[in-house]
């Protein structure tokens, strides 16, 4: 018996028929919502059935413990996913392997169970166009994010239990993965936020020779390079035309740093 979880669905898969005929039957007996063939059947949630379901997965777990002296990954959350239920012949069964997925502020990390090369390049293949980066030693894969397509696509990969010659289960926490989602849209709203404002401070980043993508320490040291080029002190003794210019630039270059900087800290 294989176990295997996708972002929305719990597999069994089995290749013994006494296996799948009785979860057919509990199946069938404890949930409504429910589509079946040959040797497929799919119990979609439904919020009334969860004491039943999480009844279902009591029985499957200590029928995957007796078979392999192990308890499924991850069960706790899994009551509120498709089940999926799979007959398949022996030799139609591929290898296993756990992904357990965490978030930071900056992208996505997969700690695989085992060091498969393969199928680390497929995932780069996968989500081409993003940033990633494997580490053999601890086998963690970093998932950089990009944009809204990041999720499409991760959610894709993660609702899939089978890619290339292997059955993928995967252990996501959804209030972290939500929490996520919700922090990357956040910086997404803040950025468009701060792109739009730019726009309208464009003089002010004119005056002093800097650009959006500059950061604030960078426009702080161009300010105080041109601070001390149009000092008023330093244009003692010239002309008066001169003394105006000077203090004309000097308060024009005050007023820009005073706006960006009040730019950049009310949108971090």
């Amino acid at each position: 018996m294989q176990i295997v979880q996708t972002l929305q669905s719990i597999h069994v898969n089995t290749d013994d028929i006494s296996v799948f005929q009785y979860f057919k039957d509990l199946i069938g007996k404890n949930f409504t919502k429910v589509l079946g063939r040959k040797n497929k059947i799919f119990s979609f949630f439904q919020e009334d059935e969860i004491p039943q379901r999480r009844y279902f997965l009591k029985v499957l777990n200590q029928k995957y413990r007796k078979s392999t002296n192990e308890n499924i990954q991850n069960l706790q959350d899994a009551y509120f996913k498709t089940f999926r239920l799979n007959f398949k012949q022996s030799n139609m069964l591929k290898s296993m392997l756990f992904i357990k997925v965490d978030f930071n502020a900056f992208g996505i990390f997969m700690q695989l169970s085992s060091n498969e090369k393969l199928f680390v390049t497929y995932i780069k293949n996968y989500f081409k166009d993003h940033d990633i980066e494997y580490d053999e030693m601890t086998n963690v894969l970093v998932l950089g994010y990009k944009d809204e397509n990041t999720f499409e696509l991760f959610e894709a990969f993660a609702d899939e239990s089978e890619h290339l010659k292997y059955c993928v289960s995967f252990k996501v926490d959804p209030n972290a993965y939500k929490k996520f989602r919700q922090n990357m849209h956040n910086k997404e709203s803040m950025k468009w936020k701060f792109n739009a404002l730019a726009k309208l401070f464009s003089n002010y980043f004119s005056t002093l020779e800097c650009t959006p993508q500059n950061d604030l320490s960078e426009i702080r040291q161009k300010y105080l390079i041109l601070v001390k080029i149009y000092h008023p002190d330093f244009y003692q003794g010239k002309s008066e035309l001169e003394k105006a210019y000077a203090r004309e630039q000097f308060e024009k270059i005050q007023i820009a740093y005073d706006n960006l900087k009040a730019l950049y800290k009310n949108n971090t």
